[in-house]
């Protein structure tokens, strides 16, 4: 197999599991690692897609390594034309969710995250074929020691967020 077919092969298991088909969009910002704010090729009086990036949890912009997160999440798709992919039917809090794919440059932005160790591959709602990839990627990282990797006590996005939410409770 040629690698040019990569980009090719990992829509093609986006779409399998998709109910709307891929666009190509226009990155208008980053939020942060995971989130991103896109417009539809063509469709400028379009209301811009708020997208939540598929199948990954990047640590968040207070923890360890969001920044370094959000930073090559702008690095590689700030201004660029990517194709969304949505992978669900539903929304997660008013954001599309779907995979990022820089066909320019055959990358798959959460191959990009999770091999720099800037992401976790979220297996509460990672069910894709691709994932198994994506984790086989977060394994290296994490022998490697790569990015939040280096830190042994790493905690997880949802881990954080639930202990921030209990501490505001109080």
């Amino acid at each position: 197999m040629r690698w040019y077919f990569l980009p090719a092969l990992l829509l093609g298991a986006f779409l399998c599991a998709s109910t709307a088909h891929a666009f190509p969009a226009e990155v208008l910002s980053i939020h942060d690692g995971d989130s991103i704010t896109a417009r539809r090729v063509g469709a400028k009086q379009e209301k811009p897609h708020k997208v939540r990036i598929y199948g990954i949890d990047c640590p968040e912009l207070g923890q360890p390594y969001g920044e370094e997160a959000r930073e090559l999440a702008k690095q590689v798709l700030a201004g660029k034309t990517v194709e969304i992919v949505p992978a669900q039917r539903g929304m997660s809090y008013k954001r599309e969710v779907g995979g990022i794919v820089l066909v320019s440059d055959m990358l798959v932005i959460q191959d990009a995250l999770v091999s720099a160790g800037l992401a976790w591959v979220d297996d509460r709602f990672c069910k894709l074929p691709v994932c198994d990839l994506w984790r086989l990627h977060q394994r290296e990282a994490r022998a490697a020691r790569r990015g939040l990797w280096a830190d042994e006590a790493a905690m997880p996005p949802w881990t954080w967020r639930k202990i921030r939410r209990a501490q505001q409770k109080r």
